[in-house]
C-alpha cells in the first residue's frame, strides 16, 4: 500500500471457496492491511445463535437456517469496504448472491482437489481421518464447485499460492475492482 493514495474501498470484498487454508486468517490479513473490519458468516451465526449453521439446521430446520442466514446477509450488504468470508451455501441462492454483489465484490478461491486435501491434512492431522469429519470436508468443497460452476464469477487457483501471496492476489482484485468502479 502506498502512503501517498491509501485505499478506502466503498463495496466490501466477499472471499468465498475451499481451498484447504483459513478463510478467517486471510480476511483478517486482508484488513489489516487495508485498515478495515472483517467479517466471517459462520462466526457470527455460532455467536448469535449459539450453535454453527449446520446444527441450527439439524436443530430448526431449513426454513429457519434460511431466515437466520438471508438476515445476517442483508445486514453484511450494508457494510462498507469490509473484507467478509462466506461459504458458498448461501451464495448459491440467487436472492442472497445478488443482495450481496450488489454492495460487494465476490473472490472465489480454488485449488486443485488433491491440494485442497494435502492442505487439509496437514492443517487438522488425525482430525482429517475421522470419517464424519473429511465428509463434512469433502460437503463443503462440493458446494465451492457448484458456486464456480454457475459461471460469471471472479476465482483465484491458489493451488500454487501461499496464504500470504492468496492475500496479495485478493487485494490487487479488490483495489482493480475499486479503481475501475471509480473511473466509471
Amino acid at each position: 500500500m502506498s502512503r501517498e493514495q491509501p485505499f478506502e474501498p466503498y463495496r466490501n470484498l466477499i472471499i468465498s471457496g475451499y481451498d484447504g487454508t483459513s478463510k478467517y486468517a486471510l480476511i483478517r490479513r486482508i484488513a489489516e492491511t487495508v485498515g478495515t473490519t472483517y467479517l466471517d458468516l459462520e462466526l457470527e451465526i455460532q455467536l448469535r445463535e449459539r450453535v454453527s449453521l449446520e446444527e441450527l439446521r439439524q436443530t430448526y430446520g431449513e426454513a429457519h437456517a434460511r431466515a437466520v442466514l438471508k438476515a445476517l446477509c442483508a445486514e453484511f450488504a450494508l457494510q462498507r469496504g469490509a473484507v467478509i468470508a462466506m461459504p458458498a451455501a448461501p451464495l448459491l441462492d440467487e436472492d442472497i448472491r445478488q443482495r450481496l454483489l450488489a454492495s460487494s465484490w465476490l473472490l472465489v478461491l480454488s485449488c486443485q482437489l488433491n491440494e485442497i486435501l494435502r492442505r487439509l491434512h496437514a492443517q487438522h492431522g488425525a482430525r482429517f481421518h475421522d470419517p464424519r469429519t473429511r465428509s463434512a470436508f469433502l460437503h463443503h468443497i462440493r458446494q465451492e464447485r457448484r458456486l464456480i460452476a454457475l459461471g460469471n464469477l471472479d476465482v483465484l487457483d491458489t493451488t500454487e499460492l501461499d496464504p500470504e501471496q492468496t492475500a496479495m492476489h485478493a487485494l490487487t482484485f479488490w483495489r482493480h475492482h475499486e479503481l475501475a468502479r471509480l473511473k466509471l
